[in-house]
């Protein structure tokens, strides 16, 4: 009885381990800012839109720094982009355009541990009308994991648009920060269809999910396994 016992324990055991090992591969999120989250009726620039808005997304994803803005008429038009809105923040001394004062010159996402993100990937479109450089850093709690460099990304006008990836390769992303660069006092830039473990623009060359088989065997073994202790420990 206590063999049966323990043997349906340990089958039960890895049926948990299957599907968890399942399930954290199937984590994925896109977030448009139209769907996800849903948000309409945004304005269409800056000296309307008001205070700089924390946007959540299912608890996992959390926005801050900037403000959604519906589709503007100086962004350049590329289907890489959802229509109509954008998550950005500006800043123009100059008078030129003036964002509210709570927006910042950095856009910062927090990422949930239990996501285990592992790679971010994006758009993200200059706003200025000159070139501009932005530093995009992904971080495992306050570890460095990876960083990208845009440099001298062209002007607005020039449709002043780049696709960013982000990889940890093994570490969970739990926050991402973009800097501009600030060396004239102002900044001006978007972002848009974000996505967490998913390779909508670049291939992933680098990150090869195990197939079913790998771990039903990895379960089979470890079966295997605790009968051949069971038995081992039945017979003493």
């Amino acid at each position: 009885m206590n063999l049966h016992k323990s043997l349906k324990t340990s089958l039960l055991a890895n049926i948990l381990l299957v599907a968890v090992a399942f399930s954290e591969l199937a984590f994925s999120a896109i977030v448009d800012f139209e769907t996800n989250p849903t948000i309409i009726n945004a304005s269409g620039s800056f000296s309307r839109a008001g205070p700089a808005q924390t946007i959540e997304v299912d608890s996992i994803l959390t926005f801050t720094g900037g403000v959604v803005l519906g589709f503007p008429a100086f962004i350049p038009s590329t289907p890489l982009i959802t229509v109509p809105n954008l998550y950005g923040t500006a800043n123009h001394p100059s008078g030129r355009v003036v964002g509210h004062p709570t927006l910042n010159s950095t856009i910062s996402i927090d990422i949930a541990l239990s996501f285990g993100a592992t790679s971010i990937e994006g758009v993200l479109l200059n706003g200025l009308n000159r070139p501009g450089s932005y530093t995009i850093e992904a971080f495992s709690n306050k570890t460095l994991v990876d960083s990208v460099s845009l440099i001298d990304l062209s002007s607005n006008p020039l449709d002043g648009f780049e696709i960013f990836r982000l990889d940890s390769k093994v570490l969970p992303i739990t926050s991402v920060l973009f800097s501009p660069d600030l060396s004239d006092g102002e900044w001006d830039y978007f972002i848009d269809t974000v996505a967490l473990n998913e390779s909508l623009f670049i291939p992933d060359e680098t990150v090869v999910p195990l197939p079913a088989s790998v771990w039903l065997f990895a379960s089979g073994v470890i079966s295997l396994f605790s009968i051949r202790k069971i038995r081992h420990h039945s017979l003493i």
